[in-house]
């Protein structure tokens, strides 16, 4: 029974993913979905490719130096290409942790301690949150600013409550301390290990302060073109967006990634486009728009990390 319980999840993720789409499909109009579709500007959506593309590339790199300060030294050729290859597994596996795994086995097989792998890869992902949520506050806090009221505090307090443990154990070595101390305790999984070695790399970091300068610059960096992706697809769509429709976006597409990492879809699917319509739908656009611009942006998402599964099967063939 117990070796039932993955797949019956699988199958129940993939059914929320197909009928939140399916419910989505029947409130637009299939006449103007098809029309925005045959609108479609391909120098737009091509530049939608190449920022996601160079939003990879400057993560990887991410990946690279955090390896490297971790005591997990790769070639940065290789690092590259299991990044994306970890994109890849993303888009594939149906979960979009995947891709995370298979870059903490490949890198083990070299001998590295797993523990210490999958320390530097968390938080890696740590740092790509607490990017993204610091844009999303400064976004905010410049719309409450304009005068914009609606749920933006409540945006703004969800924010906050992701950046605020992540900062306070940054910065303070007394209680991060204490926490690996009673964290390291927990012997189940082994999670204990690897709380410690995560707040361990994060300690370490504190004390390289160009280190950390140039790895809170590269997530910053990442996160703003990812959600430039975004404004490229929209662009493709005919969407221009205003100053302060801008702004939105630097709210909305992070909110969107936070929503995203519940386990209730498909890679998310049927999530992100759901939440995208009800999100953008409140500041003017339609929402065959809204479910395209994120559809869209998903597929960009999926066409740059086939760069990974072409490596993948080379490095295959090569046995």
């Amino acid at each position: 029974m117990s070796g039932r319980r993955p797949v019956l999840w699988q199958a129940l993720r993939v059914l929320v993913s197909a009928g939140l789409i399916a419910v989505i499909l029947l409130r637009v109009s299939p006449a103007r979905l098809a029309g925005q579709i045959r609108a479609l500007d391909p120098a737009w959506l091509a530049g939608a490719v190449a920022v996601f593309l160079a939003s990879s590339l400057l993560g990887s790199i991410q990946w690279h130096i955090l390896l490297g300060a971790g005591g997990v030294p790769l070639p940065a050729r290789r690092t590259v290409a299991l990044y994306f290859t970890g994109l890849f597994f993303n888009n594939l596996l149906p979960t979009n942790i995947g891709g995370d795994v298979f870059k903490i086995y490949d890198v083990s097989r070299s001998g590295h301690d797993p523990h210490r792998v999958f320390a530097v890869t968390l938080l890696d992902r740590l740092f790509g949150i607490t990017g993204l949520c610091l844009l999303a506050i400064i976004a905010t806090a410049a719309l409450l600013v304009l005068g914009h009221r609606g749920p933006l505090p409540l945006y703004l307090l969800i924010f906050a409550g992701c950046v605020a443990p992540v900062a306070i154990l940054a910065a303070s070595r007394t209680l991060s301390s204490r926490l690996r101390i009673v964290l390291g305790r927990i012997g189940l999984w082994g999670i204990g290990r690897r709380v410690e070695l995560v707040l361990g790399h994060m300690g370490a970091l504190r004390g390289l302060g160009s280190l950390l300068g140039r790895i809170t610059l590269l997530t910053l960096t990442v996160q703003l073109l990812r959600i430039a992706t975004h404004v490229a697809v929209a662009r493709a769509l005919g969407i221009v967006p205003g100053p302060t429709d801008l702004l939105y976006f630097y709210v909305f597409v992070p909110l969107l990634g936070l929503i995203m990492m519940l386990p209730i879809s498909l890679n998310g699917l049927g999530v992100r486009e759901g939440a995208g319509v009800l999100l953008f739908a409140s500041i003017g656009l339609l929402e065959e728009q809204a479910f395209l611009m994120e559809f869209i942006t998903y597929v960009v998402m999926v066409a740059v990390s086939l760069v990974g599964g072409v490596l993948f099967l080379r490095r295959q063939l090569r046995g």
